[in-house]
């Protein structure tokens, strides 16, 4: 059966649709980023470690606490440079270091408003929902397209 013309354009516009379907595609996946993947193993790990100190004042480990809070915002603002096919990391690293929010800058904020240790109980469950946050953001990163 011959390809007549109309059949032949038809077939072109598919071609050229699919093409530019693909193009899109490719603008909105993000690449595997180490350096993403190094902050959020990092800071996972700081993390856990200052909040497993939070039974003491705040007072004492000023200085972790300052340093984390800046490491987050860091992160959060090396992410956000990446653009729009970053957005779902950049929200998770956003409600992650939010001081209004119930994760690690609201903690934060939390204990250094409170100035006193916080109880065995409260800072378990925090642990175990500050690792879950961070465990998805290192998820995301696992997952994107390596080059």
């Amino acid at each position: 059966m011959p390809v007549t013309a109309p059949r032949k354009r038809f077939y072109l516009r598919v071609q050229a649709l699919a093409l530019l379907c693909m193009l899109g595609a490719c603008a909105l996946i993000s690449h595997y980023d180490p350096t993403s993947y190094l902050n959020a193993t990092n800071l996972k790990a700081e993390a856990l470690l200052l909040i497993e100190k939070a039974k003491d004042p705040p007072a004492v480990h000023a200085a972790a606490i300052d340093g984390l809070r800046l490491k987050l915002m860091q992160a959060y603002e090396y992410e956000r440079g990446k653009g729009a096919p970053n957005k779902v990391t950049v929200d998770q690293w956003r409600r992650l270091s939010d001081p209004e929010g119930a994760l690690l800058g609201g903690f934060l904020k939390k204990w250094t408003s409170e100035n006193r240790g916080q109880g065995a109980v409260f800072l378990e469950g925090l642990s175990k929902n500050i690792g879950e946050a961070f465990d998805l953001i290192i998820k995301l990163e696992s997952a994107k397209v390596k080059d």
